[in-house]
């Protein structure tokens, strides 16, 4: 992905909806919108979201609502915010510091700094550019492939 900012679209931010499976919501919304897909059952069997552990359902029904210019309660979005963010977060540092920073040469540093939907901040100590490739490549793998890596 580039090194631009994600648009928002008229279902919200870009973020990761289904973190068991690692789908994003654009990925979602074009699948809603170029395949005419009508309910949750359809987004499973299309683009595998949902098939998890459920909880990013609702998540999928508000992007639903939110197409069809349906009505969102102000706190069903919050909660749904706050809970993908929560689970982003916690999906990002277990694969960081689980999988890819155990493997690195000892004295390199990677520090989590922020996660913005489907943008994620990290400073690295020393500065490789093979470093960052290989940190990039293996979160896109594991969390999901439309993140937005980005190192200061």
């Amino acid at each position: 992905m580039s090194d631009e900012s994600p648009p928002k679209s008229a279902a919200g931010p870009p973020r990761l909806v289904c973190r068991c499976i690692g789908v994003a919501s654009p990925r979602i919304i074009d699948a809603i919108q170029r395949d005419g897909l009508t309910c949750l059952e359809d987004v499973q069997k299309r683009v595998r979201a949902g098939t998890g552990c459920g909880t990013c359902h609702a998540e999928i029904e508000e992007i639903f609502a939110d197409l069809h210019g349906q009505e969102v309660p102000k706190l069903t979005k919050l909660q749904n915010r706050q809970l993908c963010h929560t689970e982003t977060v916690q999906r990002v540092e277990g694969s960081l510091y689980g999988g890819i920073v155990p493997k690195l040469a000892d004295g390199t540093r990677v520090d989590l700094v922020a996660v913005k939907g489907l943008q994620i901040d990290l400073h690295l100590t020393p500065d490789d550019p093979e470093i960052r490739e290989l940190i990039r490549e293996k979160l896109c793998k594991f969390v999901c492939q439309d993140l937005l890596i980005r190192f200061s």
